[in-house]
């Protein structure tokens, strides 16, 4: 059935398509044109008309006067189908222009002003910038509908594959609540998504029950070493295989390693002051040079292709650049690192490296019969700055001891296929990916190498080895089991299902979610972003995926606004629970009535009061 516009200038009767766009400024009377009642036949009489200003990207801006029409019979509204299809009822906002905003806003990351200047520019419709916003949290209403509708579907196809393994991992700014997330693996499709204060069991519990019962039970899932997480899981999903994070894994027994030592060897380095003498020097040498004759880059290039040519260049010139190039060599020690978070990279140990290898090559330098010593004083002064790194007993005794600690870690690295690629940093866990022979080998890989440990751990003699060794293997003992068993055989499937050793797909969900939102505002800190974002943005990368798109939207993102209209029921009671007011804090207590001048007065005399009464109290008994 077409929507019935009947145009109020003279012209009657006139009947548009639904894609049709209204001009802005015509008015418009919508009907069903039934005369007879749909469920019994009855007359239809007019009973009450209404008058709506609508904004649609097809209906333009129109005035329209809804005539609603009741049956004489039986008693029933006649409803406006097509208009409701088009309109959500009670709503002024066209289903079409919600889903335009939304995946401008959520998808595109584009700012409010962007998105209305695109509407005022494509569909010459003028928005105040405080309805974006609305719209946005419309479009995420009725995408959570949409996701919980389709949920029998997208279970069904999870199941036709012969299932999935459930990533679960949350993430958060500094005084932000935990945006917490289960991702289905391997399609990567969020399955649930929610905001909680902390990472506690009971909600991670609520959401993996939720999970399980739109999408049915995983075959494992991959967390990390969270108590909360595992204890979630062990009440929710008790029979999925449990796996460990790789990375995370790593992680935890890197810090346990190496984070003391690193940390004494950071405070020594500090209390040497080499760094800061090494800045002045170089500081000194700049100055120097912007107010003498230097070399140009030309000449830089022929001494560095060719180091005989410094009988050419300017001596003064030449002493300063040569001293300039060895701190600039060792002030680029983070070259040694690969760009990933502490214990993947160790800065102050690399530093040591560099200062040791550049102090051992001055000594030998400036302790030559030969050596200029007027001439290249300054080398001999570095020499002398880079000296503790050697005589000093603290310093060197807590670098041996992190470089054991970083061997064993590399060893394990090695043995869990995450040891340093040169082509690709490990940041967050990325790797090569693995097909379903190599991580078959994990298990015999893992087991091999904690025996050799054991062994090796019988007879070791060094103390500090002995520590390292045997942390590792408490770790080892407890988590083997949860580390293998990626590789899941499926029932009349060929090809089984190889879990990721890591927590990847959801953490570069959001990362992912994250780059786009400091790309969009332009800040390095989220914090304010974070805590306003939503849980359901985690669902709009669903849309991504074209097999995801073939079963909710019928392949098409077209078909979007359709879907909202058909599920915008369950979107408003999403919204509505959303809006539900949280419960109180147990000492509720306003900003207002903290900043209040007679705070502290008011605690005082209730302090006074409350010994008062003590007292009373005490001299009664």
């Amino acid at each position: 059935m077409k929507l019935r516009f009947q145009l109020l200038d003279g012209t009657r009767g006139t009947a548009l398509p639904e894609c049709c766009q209204l001009p802005d400024g015509y008015e418009c009377q919508v009907t069903s044109g039934r005369t007879c009642c749909g469920s019994c036949g009855g007359r239809l009489r007019r009973v009450r008309s209404s008058t709506h200003r609508p904004v649609g990207l097809m209906l333009g801006q129109p005035r329209v006067h809804l005539i609603q029409q009741q049956c004489t019979v039986c008693g029933q509204a006649d409803p406006l189908e097509v208009y409701d299809r088009l309109v959500p009822r009670a709503g002024n906002y066209a289903y079409d222009l919600i889903v335009e905003v939304g995946l401008a806003r959520l998808r595109d990351y584009r700012q409010d002003e962007e998105i209305r200047s695109h509407l005022v520019q494509r569909w010459g419709l003028s928005l105040p910038l405080s309805a974006i916003g609305l719209l946005a949290h419309s479009f995420l209403d009725g995408l959570a509908a949409v996701h919980q509708a389709h949920a029998p579907a997208l279970a069904r196809r999870l199941a036709e594959e012969g299932g999935y393994c459930m990533h679960v991992d949350g993430t958060c700014e500094a005084g932000t609540e935990v945006l917490f997330a289960a991702l289905a693996e391997p399609r990567g499709w969020t399955l649930d998504a929610a905001k909680m204060p902390t990472e506690n069991t009971r909600e991670i519990r609520q959401l993996m029950q939720r999970a399980v019962q739109r999408f049915g039970a995983p075959l494992a899932v991959v967390r990390d070493l969270s108590g909360n997480i595992e204890r979630a899981k062990q009440e929710a999903i008790p029979q999925a295989r449990d796996l460990i994070c790789h990375y995370h894994f790593l992680e935890n027994v890197g810090e346990q390693l190496c984070q003391k030592s690193h940390a004494r060897l950071e405070s020594a380095l500090r209390r040497l002051k080499v760094r800061s003498a090494l800045r002045s020097i170089r500081k000194d040498l700049i100055r120097w040079t912007r107010k003498a004759v230097g070399l140009s880059r030309a000449q830089i290039r022929q001494l560095l292709s060719d180091p005989q040519a410094v009988a050419e260049l300017d001596a003064a010139a030449l002493r300063r650049f040569v001293a300039y190039v060895l701190l600039r060599w060792l002030d680029d020690y983070q070259a040694d690192l690969q760009g990933e978070y502490f214990p993947f990279d160790l800065p102050s140990l690399a530093f040591y490296r560099r200062g040791r290898q550049l102090e051992e090559m001055l000594r030998g330098i400036v302790t030559s019969a030969k050596f200029p010593q007027r001439e290249l004083s300054t080398l001999k002064t570095i020499a002398g700055h880079l000296a503790p790194l050697r005589e000093d007993a603290e310093v060197v005794a807590v670098a041996c001891r992190l470089e054991k600690s970083s061997l064993l870690f590399e060893e394990l690295r090695r043995v869990l296929r995450l040891s340093r690629d040169p082509r690709a940093g490990l940041l967050r866990g990325r790797g090569e990916p693995e097909d379903s022979a190599i991580t078959a080998q994990m298990p015999s890989r893992l087991a091999s190498w904690r025996e050799r440990l054991q062994q090796r751990h019988e007879r070791e003699q060094d103390a500090d080895n002995r520590v390292d060794q045997a942390m590792v293997l408490k770790y080892l003992k407890k988590y083997a089991s949860q580390l293998v068993g990626h590789v899941i055989e499926l029932p009349g499937q060929s090809t089984p299902l190889v879990a990721s050793r890591t927590n990847n797909p959801a953490e570069h969900r959001f990362k992912t979610l994250k780059q786009e939102v400091r790309r969009k505002v332009g800040l390095k800190k989220l914090t304010r972003q974070v805590q306003a974002m939503r849980a359901e943005a985690l669902l709009v990368p669903n849309l991504w995926d074209a097999e995801y798109v073939r079963i909710v939207l019928d392949g098409s993102l077209s078909n979007l606004a359709t879907e909202l209209s058909q599920h915008w029921e369950l979107s408003q009671s999403i919204r509505k629970e959303r809006l539900a007011r949280r419960p109180e804090a147990p000492i509720p207590i306003t900003k207002k009535e903290l900043r209040a001048p007679q705070l502290l007065e008011t605690v005082r005399e209730t302090v006074n009061k409350i010994a008062e009464t003590v007292s009373e109290k005490t001299n009664a008994a």
